[in-house]
């Protein structure tokens, strides 16, 4: 049985569809109720080990997809929960998954691990990890405490490096503009789309549904060498991003960020991953048309 943390999440929601798509068994863990429904769910606070080793108790885990962490922005304002929640949390699952005898454990890491280092130019694994916030220190803390653990004692961990998601579905986050791009297309309505980000700046953009399929291949193939992947992912220009929405509805006006505001994250190289997993994915271009075409009723 498959483990996903953060179910209700954006991408965690997006993980459960794949894997019923796949008929793979799994179990959802959050603190708030999935918007959709989920077999079986269970609520959990990871900052609790003996909630943790109750979960392991109960359910036959073989594999953890982790995805459970408290924001960037959430972070900034509260440090010392982001710890609690991201560190102290995710060593706690860490150490449950290898005493109860996992076989794998898949981290949700971030491209924040790389901190502000690049000037739009992809990078690939073997760039220097120096985080800037306590978002992408945590993310960088896990990924070596499950490196450790990997050297150690039994279990399999590896890290994917997820870039900035977009697609339908985002709640709760502080960047609505990622499903905005897609939610507002083909309404028949006057809308405005806000990206914090200035026309040149570099945007590493990869799909919701395409991070899912990702996760569940590192979850489900039977060798999986390195212990760190970043994800395939489009760099386009938030000019371009603006230029494309516009064009394909012309009721959408997309509004661009001034200079002084947030640097775009850093970019990434995800062909490691592409080439090990002869990974394919539809483009960004095709989906935005798609969705533009046929929005929901």
């Amino acid at each position: 049985m498959i483990l996903v943390t953060g179910a209700s999440g954006f991408v965690g929601q997006s993980v459960c569809a794949q894997l019923r798509r796949e008929n793979l068994e799994f179990i959802g863990a959050d603190q708030r109720p999935p918007d959709h429904s989920i077999e079986h769910w269970r609520l959990c606070d990871l900052t609790d080990r003996e909630a943790v080793d109750r979960l392991f108790q109960a359910h036959p885990i073989d594999t953890v997809v982790h995805l459970a962490a408290m924001l960037p922005s959430a972070c900034r304002l509260n440090p010392l929960r982001a710890t609690s929640v991201n560190v102290t949390g995710s060593a706690n699952l860490l150490e449950a998954a290898a005493e109860f005898g996992a076989r794998r454990f898949v981290f949700g890491s971030s491209m924040s691990v790389y901190g502000l280092a690049g000037n739009g130019a992809p990078l690939c694994e073997q760039a220097d990890a120096r985080p800037a916030d306590v978002y992408g220190a945590g993310k960088r803390y896990i990924e070596i405490y499950g490196e450790t653990l990997s050297r150690n004692r039994s279990i399999s961990f590896v890290a994917l490096r997820i870039a900035t998601v977009v697609g339908p579905g985002a709640r709760h986050t502080a960047s609505p503009w990622r499903s905005e791009i897609f939610e507002k297309l083909g309404s028949g309505e006057r809308q405005r789309i806000a990206i914090p980000f200035v026309e040149e700046a570099v945007l590493s953009l990869v799909h919701v549904e395409d991070v899912a399929r990702m996760l569940v291949l590192l979850t489900t193939r039977a060798v999986v060498p390195p212990l760190v992947y970043n994800t395939p992912a489009e760099h386009w220009t938030a000019g371009k991003l603006k230029r494309v929405v516009e064009g394909l509805d012309a009721n959408i006006t997309v509004e661009l960020g001034r200079a002084g505001q947030p640097d775009a994250p850093p970019a990434a190289d995800g062909s490691r991953f592409a080439q090990e997993f002869d990974w394919r994915a539809p483009s960004l271009s095709d989906r935005l048309a798609a969705r533009a075409e046929c929005p929901p009723a």
